[in-house]
């Protein structure tokens, strides 16, 4: 009944992050699973001020998406802008 918690996998981000990474599969519209995992994106860009450079792009917060979620995120239409050529929006 009760979702079993354990430590974040990113002290930084939270607990709340790796919900939202785990998520993401379950939103059927690929638009709005696209924008939330931008916005996972940008809550790494904003625990991690070092990784993004002065255009607020990061291609290590990216990685990092990439990193936590325990699935493949392109099996869902979830591409890292910097290997497909794309802009970096995620805020």
């Amino acid at each position: 009944m009760f979702i079993e918690q354990k430590k974040p996998k990113d002290l930084d981000c939270g607990y709340n992050l790796d919900l939202m990474i785990t998520a993401l599969p379950r939103i059927k519209d690929t638009e709005e699973r696209l924008k939330y995992a931008k916005r996972a994106v940008g809550l790494i860009k904003q625990s991690h001020p070092t990784w993004v450079d002065e255009n607020g792009k990061s291609k290590d917060a990216w990685d990092y998406f990439f990193e936590l979620a325990e699935y493949d995120p392109t099996e869902y239409e979830i591409i890292n802008p910097f290997s497909s050529g794309q802009d970096d929006d995620a805020l």
